[in-house]
């Protein structure tokens, strides 16, 4: 089931809490891809959020993992202001919390303030393709990559960068929002992988991502179909935890998501 259809599940004017299957071919490891997972809890809550007030950051913490299969999703609102709306997501599954997300949500102010974020990175012309068949999470067949930085996992590499080209590999073309961010920046594999010489086992702990998309001229129309520019930085490791930060900008250049993951690994 390619991702637009997944999220069809959600609907304005549902209950806080609500039953929703967790899908198929998505899977990483033993869990759900956690930038799927994601989406599910972030699908349930913004349907309640007024939308002239855009998502400015979501946490996630990933508690246990999730399955395919049925979940139970429930949202609540923990503040909401003039300006600033707090909320909180949790998928339950088996009587066990699986995820729970943080997200925060903004108006614009006013401001005299203004700093230009950085553009996208120029790669180099060479790229190597992820295979879509193989020794490769079965999630990553629901996107293309073009690696221009670093190197495949397990390649036993000395960078601390990863980075390259990414779209959606469903077909369709359909515009990008909140939701599909979450599975953009996440569907790159961790920095800390391409240091390994042999598998080993990670997954990610916590994730903070902040969006800059609703900052964007409504002119620009950025589709899954576009190839999406990423580069992610290993800042820190050490005791089987590894802190990575990561970018993501759309195809004209804006930056469009920042990430900051802690990953355990385990090797």
């Amino acid at each position: 089931m390619v991702f637009a259809d997944v999220m069809q599940q959600f609907k304005s004017a549902q209950p806080d809490v609500q039953q929703i299957d967790v899908p198929e071919q998505w899977g990483q490891g033993r869990a759900v891809f956690g930038g799927m997972a994601s989406a599910l809890a972030l699908a349930h809550l913004i349907t309640l959020v007024p939308a002239e007030i855009p998502l400015r950051s979501v946490s996630v913490s990933f508690v246990a993992p999730l399955n395919a299969g049925p979940a139970t999703v429930s949202r609540r609102i923990l503040r909401q202001g003039k300006s600033v709306i707090q909320a909180i997501v949790e998928i339950t599954q088996q009587d066990q919390v699986a995820l729970v997300l943080l997200a925060s949500f903004g108006a614009e102010r006013v401001s005299g303030y203004t700093v230009a974020s950085a553009p996208a990175p120029a790669f180099a012309d060479h790229a190597v393709v992820m295979p879509k068949q193989g020794p490769v999470p079965e999630f990553t067949r629901h996107f293309d990559y073009q690696i221009k930085k670093g190197l495949m996992p397990f390649s036993g590499g000395t960078s601390t960068e990863l980075g390259g080209l990414i779209r959606f590999s469903e077909g369709e073309s359909t515009a990008v929002g909140v939701l599909e961010l979450l599975a953009l920046v996440d569907a790159w594999p961790p920095v800390s992988l391409t240091l390994l010489n042999q598998p080993a086992p990670a997954s990610s702990l916590t994730w903070t991502i902040e969006f800059i998309q609703p900052h964007q001229s409504s002119e620009t129309k950025a589709l899954t179909s576009d190839w999406w520019s990423y580069l992610a930085n290993i800042e820190h490791a050490a005791d089987g935890y590894h802190h990575i930060e990561a970018k993501l900008w759309q195809a004209d250049g804006q930056l469009a998501a920042i990430s900051r993951q802690t990953v355990t690994v385990f090797a």
